[in-house]
Order: C-alpha cells, then structure tokens, then sequence
C-alpha cells in the first residue's frame, strides 16, 4: 500500500543500502511469505494487526489453530511486534471552563481523525463519566468539531466495510461532517458491543458512560474497564484538570500506574511516545506469541534502556495563555497538529526545514519550537531509569 514510498525510503538510507546494511522491498502476502521463511532471516519485527503476526506464526491454513493450542509455531524465529488494539481516552470530571471543552474536543477529535483514524493508536473509545454535567456539553463540542474539517478519505484496505459494519450495529450512529463518514457513536450500552472487541482502523469513535460521582471512582472504573474490557495494551490517553490531579493526587497516581498500556498520555494524545523516538514504543509487557495482544518487545527507546515496563507522557491541560491559569503553562496557542488548526501544514513544513538546516534565522517563521526545548528538557534531566516519563509540551 505505502510502495510509492520506496524511492524515498532508499534515498534517506542510502549509504545503508550501499554499504548492504539495508534492503528494501515491497509486495503483499506471498512476498511476506517468502521472506519470513528464508533460512537466513534470523529474526522478525513486524507492525500490522494481531492477524499479521499470527498468519506468520501459526500459518493460515486449516491447522493454524492446533498449531496456536499445542504452541508448535510454524515460523519459530525470535519475533518482536507493534502490533493495534482498541485505545480508550478517558476524560476525568473536573471544573472545566467553556473553552476547556472546546479545546479538549479538538483534542479528542484529532487523536481520531488524524490520517483518517488509521493510527495504530487512534482513540476509538471515548470512556466518560455518566452523571457529570460536563459530559453533554464534551458531546456538543466534539459533534461541532467532527463537521469542521476539510474531506479526508478512509483510504486504508477495508475501512468502507468497516464503517458500515459500525453503522449496522449502531442505528443511533451520527454521520458527521463531508462524504468521509465521520462517525460518532454517542452512547454504548451494550457490554459486548463490536466497537469493544474490533478495531475500526478509520474515522469511527464510540462513547462509553461509566459510572462515578467524583474523579477517584470514576478513575478506578475507567481503569478496570479499559484494562479488562478493551483488547490491546499499546496506548491510551487520560485527560484531568490540573486542579482535579491536585485534588485527587492518590487517585490519579493511582490510576497512572494501574492501566496496563505501553504508552500512556496524560493530557497529550498517546500517539506521541511514538513521534518521540528517543522514548520505548510498543505493547505493556506479558503478552506471549500464542496471546499475541498488542505484540511483545519495544521499539525506538534511543537510550536503550533495559525492562521497560511503559512510557508516561505529559502535556499542558490548557494551550497558552490560558494555561497559566490552570497550572499548566503551554508554549502554544493551538498545537500545530491538530485537525483544527489552519496554519499547521505552513508549521510543520517550517518546522522541517529547520531539522534539515537548523539555523537560528528560521527560529521566527516557526509559531511553535517547543519541541525543540522539550528534547532539551528530556535530555538533560529524564535520561535513565527502566519507566520512562517525559515532559510533552503542546508540538507538532
């Protein structure tokens, strides 16, 4: 799907591939097949679905599943995997102003839609509290968010089927926005509803109401249900308000430490721990080839550090210069990638040419360098330790 990308791929690594350290090839299945069981392939890593690594693993043929029950693995090579799951953002109760909701539904709206919802991480459950009076006014920013986005197709193999495979199951399913199908389903009561076990892999995203009248019970049902109830452990993303973790300190903390995701964001969409590249990026330790989950083994981790348990990011709740009112100053007014701001392309692409070229006289075309001094920041006082936690200002 991503082979017009090769050329590019090969000129990035091109002293690799002269030197033979690299080789790059692109193809479906039967080249998939062939590589993976060549003699002189002593080890895998794939990205891709938990279907991926187990038609590698056990085959897929009509003894596939034997294979998995009597653990005697087609293809028993040493296997490290990235692989999805169905991520939850959980939205703690607090005392969130007008425009926190709006802010925070762009928020939410953008770890869905980037890319069409086809991130590995993409959040596909909205876990919210049932009797907070915040809950209704989060709905009604995030309907008017999904409608504000210019078209982005679900281009992804499949994502039409599964959209409206959503669709049937849901008859209260919102169709919001252009032709892309952007679909808001507004409140699953059913505990086994497909939206739990399946991931979408596109622009669908469903609500679930669980119950708590203040943040320390709602936190501990949030957790036991994203932990027990949602496949995968890849990534997940709490929102809380400053003055709520203040308040609820041993909540919170507890919470933080309970939910079992490789990558956890604490009002920052999990999404970046991969985007970092310095932090461990991959599935929360336990899982085994026969229950493959969201895959065994870590990527990225610069530092190399040695049993890692997650990655813990951490985010301003409120862009600038509202932050400073919250307790959590913001370099940004509107992070650059977020599917509402307009100007996040001209951003980015600045952003770029200073990565390529970094002279100080492109500083002042870039509205947000915050990246710049959050690797800084990482550098100089966060390298070491087996748990990772960074320091994630609002950047592109």
């Amino acid at each position: 799907m991503n082979n017009y990308l090769r050329p590019q791929f090969e000129e990035v690594f091109g002293e690799f591939v002269e030197r033979g350290w690299v080789r790059f090839a692109d193809g479906g299945a039967e080249e998939d097949a062939h590589l993976t069981a060549r003699p002189d392939i002593d080890t895998i890593h794939v990205t891709g679905s938990e279907r991926t690594h187990d038609a590698i693993v056990w085959g897929t043929d009509d003894r596939a599943g034997l294979r998995r029950s009597e653990d005697t693995p087609l293809n028993d090579k040493p296997f490290t995997s990235e692989l999805g799951g169905v991520s939850p953002c959980i939205v703690t109760p607090g005392p969130w102003s007008a425009a926190d909701f709006r802010f925070q539904a762009e928020h939410i709206v953008t770890s869905k839609m980037n890319n069409s919802g086809h991130n590995c991480v993409a959040s596909q459950i909205l876990v919210v509290p049932r009797e907070w009076d915040g809950t209704e006014r989060l709905l009604t920013e995030i309907h008017g968010v999904l409608r504000e986005p210019p078209p982005r197709g679900d281009y992804y193999p499949g994502a039409a089927e599964r959209l409206e495979a959503v669709v049937r199951a849901h008859p209260d399913a919102e169709t919001l926005g252009d032709a892309a199908c952007r679909i808001l389903v507004p409140d699953i009561t059913d505990p086994d509803d497909p939206m739990f076990d399946v991931e979408v892999f596109a622009s669908a995203l469903g609500v679930v109401r669980l119950p708590g009248s203040g943040a320390a019970e709602f936190l501990r049902a949030a957790t036991e249900f994203a932990n027990d109830r949602l496949p995968g452990t890849l990534g997940a993303t709490l929102l809380v308000h400053p003055r709520t973790e203040r308040a609820h300190r041993a909540a919170v903390d507890e919470a933080i430490a309970a939910l079992r995701y490789g990558t956890l964001g604490i009002n920052c969409w999990s999404a970046f721990g991969f985007l970092l590249g310095y932090t461990p990026w991959g599935a929360f330790p336990g899982h085994t080839r026969q229950e493959i989950g969201s895959g065994i083994g870590f990527v990225h981790n610069a530092f190399m550090l040695e049993h890692v348990e997650r990655t813990v990011l951490r985010a301003p709740f409120a862009p600038a210069p509202r932050g400073l009112f919250t307790g959590s100053p913001s370099l940004s007014p509107r992070p650059p990638y977020y599917v509402t701001n307009r100007t996040g392309r001209t951003t980015t692409e600045r952003l770029t040419a200073y990565t390529a070229d970094p002279r100080p006289s492109r500083l002042p075309g870039i509205r947000n360098v915050s990246k710049l001094l959050d690797r800084v920041t990482f550098l100089l006082n966060r390298a070491g330790g087996t748990a990772l936690e960074a320091s994630a200002a609002s950047w592109p």
